[in-house]
């Protein structure tokens, strides 16, 4: 669920009913110090679902972002609480990492609510997310602003990655089923043949039996490395948001989606996928120089690598405002990258 932390949005005035004011104004306002006899909030949705809210209160100044997870109708309403809690959670567990401060921060949770339609309530970062500057390369020629955050997202994901080392191996299997629910929804939705759907199945067996991909150590993954959970600061301090998918992974997870949703910008936007080559090479090149014997890391990484940007294209083939040309295209992708 991505949410954009960005420049302040356009507001608009919530109702007096309102009883997620009631309960900023009584109860998170006194924790962040702040003591008002008439609070003044003002709200917008920061995306279409209207499960992400921005809220101002005019007087202090104080901006929240709170999400609802009550308003996830595809889930349980065990579920809604189970997913609250643990990016509550997540959060906390990186900023107690070290990750609260410049250069690298997890967004600050304050507080969460499972009463108040499972309510999460985080500060609003501040800044642009890593898409603003992807939007300006490839429009705008702006390629420089994109290489530099990029260059800082790599450096925060190899510190989480090596920080965040856990005590035993990938589970690929798990990752193989996940492979394999979003093919079947892609078979289901249209957007790929029966038998295209069968090849993909063939060539992740085929990833099975390659046990580099069940030798490494799993590690602290963000999740989710999509363009727009990733906030950057003029000051070129990053804060990460969106943590309800953290989990111990192949740290090829995050740089595989990352790598995906970098050549999926670039052929939507202007038609030329390749376009993105340059600034992924560049990326796995800074990250890898963060580890000894850059070189042998890069090579490991980049060879798992095109399973899991293979899953990252597949992913992003499952959202249905893409065109129906454009998804079967990043099948077509997919299946390029995992022909062995």
């Amino acid at each position: 669920m991505s949410i954009h932390h960005q420049k302040t949005p356009h507001i608009i005035e919530p109702t007096v009913e309102d009883p997620v004011c009631h309960h900023l104004a009584t109860m998170v306002l006194p924790k962040e110090g702040i003591e008002l006899e008439l609070p003044d909030f003002r709200r917008a949705a920061l995306n279409k679902q209207k499960t992400v809210y921005f809220y101002r209160e005019n007087k202090s100044g104080l901006c929240l972002v709170c999400k609802f997870f009550g308003n996830r109708h595809e889930l349980s309403p065990l579920d809604r609480q189970e997913l609250l809690q643990y990016e509550f959670s997540s959060l906390h567990t990186l900023r107690k990492m070290g990750f609260c401060g410049y250069p690298h921060r997890a967004v600050r949770p304050i507080e969460k609510n499972e009463q108040l339609n499972c309510m999460l309530v985080e500060d609003f970062a501040r800044g642009r997310d890593l898409d603003y500057f992807l939007k300006k390369a490839a429009y705008k020629g702006k390629n420089e602003k994109l290489e530099r955050r990029l260059v800082i997202l790599a450096d925060f994901l190899a510190r989480l990655h090596k920080e965040g080392t856990g005590n035993v191996d990938v589970d690929f299997e798990c990752l193989s089923e996940y492979f394999r629910h979003i093919r079947h929804g892609l078979v289901a939705d249209g957007i790929m043949s029966i038998e295209t759907g069968i090849e993909l199945d063939q060539l992740c067996r085929e990833w099975e039996r390659d046990p580099t991909m069940h030798e490494t150590r799993s590690v602290l993954v963000h999740g989710d490395a999509t363009p727009t959970n990733f906030i950057f600061d003029p000051d070129d301090g990053l804060t990460a948001i969106d943590l309800e998918r953290m989990r111990f992974a192949d740290p090829v997870y995050d740089l595989g989606f990352l790598a995906a949703e970098l050549r999926h910008h670039f052929a939507w936007r202007i038609l030329k996928a390749d376009a993105a080559e340059p600034f992924i090479t560049r990326f796995f090149r800074v990250y890898c120089e963060q580890f000894p014997d850059p070189g042998s890391v890069f090579d490991k990484i980049t060879h798992r690598n095109r399973f899991y940007m293979a899953l990252g294209e597949l992913r992003i083939a499952r959202n249905a405002w893409l065109s129906p040309g454009h998804r079967k295209w990043l099948v077509e992708e997919a299946i390029g990258c995992l022909r062995l």
